[in-house]
């Protein structure tokens, strides 16, 4: 993860802010999380092999369903590519092992919290992308 991470771009970060922004629970662990999950799906042969391939594909982020035009901010882009905010990343991409894909506070009564990590308890939940 670590050498993905050190291979973006500012447009990778601005990209990956965009998705962060309308998905995470702010200010927590969920944006590293967020994050993490979009990466994980850069890395599966099951999404596209892009940042932007993988964030704006029709249907895969509801937030981005919904604003249409999103101007990411540009702390929580520092935030994400600083070192401390990719070690967050890796750190909790270890704890995801691959999962790629999140359901959020209104689709808490299907998690099953021994399978579905939580970055955070107002945050999302995550999961593989076949579950």
């Amino acid at each position: 993860m670590l050498e993905l991470l050190a291979s973006l771009t500012l447009v990778d970060y601005q990209n990956l802010a965009t998705v962060v922004q309308v998905e995470a629970h702010p200010n927590s662990a969920d944006e590293y999380c967020v994050a993490a999950s979009v990466l994980n799906r850069v890395l599966s042969d099951k999404f596209p092999n892009t940042i932007s391939g993988v964030v704006f594909a029709p249907g895969q982020y509801q937030g981005l369903n919904y604003n249409s035009y999103i101007v990411p901010d540009p702390r929580l882009i520092n935030k994400l590519s600083s070192p401390e905010g990719n070690k967050s990343i890796a750190h909790w991409s270890k704890i995801l092992n691959g999962r790629t894909d999140f359901k959020g506070q209104s689709m808490l009564g299907y998690r099953v919290p021994s399978q579905d990590p939580m970055c955070h308890s107002k945050g999302n939940f995550y999961h593989y992308h076949w579950q």
